[in-house]
């Protein structure tokens, strides 16, 4: 999704423990984890390069829902999703190397999942797609189209929040605003009812 903005930026793994801690609450959960990658040491970065860093995860229950161990696990994971609504939640992160101040943001939405069958879910895991999703799905995968109503960001459901990623940028001195709600829709095909909320500061999506 960063590809889409036309921007020239280098992917690092954080490699980073993500087991829950006792007691902690999902948005907790993914707050520090986003907190988390963001500090990791880059070897490569360079002064004045900005970092960003997501986590997204997927709550059902108040649990978390995490990536699939496995096949089987991604089985269990969408059979429980079923017919359900759930929350994702996906946290951002910025900081520019070489300052201390650390930027945050988050979103949440509501989604709605289909009454999909077990030989719908097989295929779908045959496919690889849900190995590396939390939840074990993708909103986007048209052939499984796992979701028929959702109240949020589609993007952030996606792991990367646009709008709410370009209005953390605007706190950040030096940074020219840019259209990314417009490069956002455009890729999505995809017309956004809570723009003008969001970039207005407010909590939605």
């Amino acid at each position: 999704m960063i590809s889409w903005l036309g921007w020239s930026f280098k992917t690092a793994p954080a490699n980073i423990d993500e087991s829950i801690r006792p007691g902690e609450q999902p948005l907790e959960h993914v707050r520090r984890l986003a907190l988390e990658k963001c500090h990791v040491e880059i070897a490569s970065a360079q002064p004045g390069e900005i970092v960003i860093a997501a986590d997204t995860i997927v709550v059902l229950d108040d649990s978390i829902l995490g990536k699939p161990l496995d096949e089987q696990d991604a089985f269990v994971m969408l059979k429980s999703l079923r017919n359900r609504t759930h929350q994702v939640i996906t946290a951002i992160t910025l900081r520019q190397v070489g300052a201390s101040e650390t930027l945050r943001d988050y979103c949440v939405s509501n989604v709605k999942m289909r009454d999909y069958t077990d030989p719908e879910i097989e295929t779908y895991i045959m496919s690889g797609d849900p190995l590396d999703k939390a939840g074990g799905y993708a909103i986007q995968n048209a052939a499984f189209h796992p979701v028929i109503d959702f109240t949020g960001c589609f993007a952030g459901v996606m792991g990367m929040p646009l709008c709410h990623l370009e209005r953390t940028l605007r706190r950040m001195a030096g940074y020219q605003p840019a259209d990314l709600a417009a490069i956002c829709q455009n890729n999505l095909d995809y017309a956004c009812p809570i723009i003008r909320r969001v970039m207005a500061g407010e909590n939605i999506g």
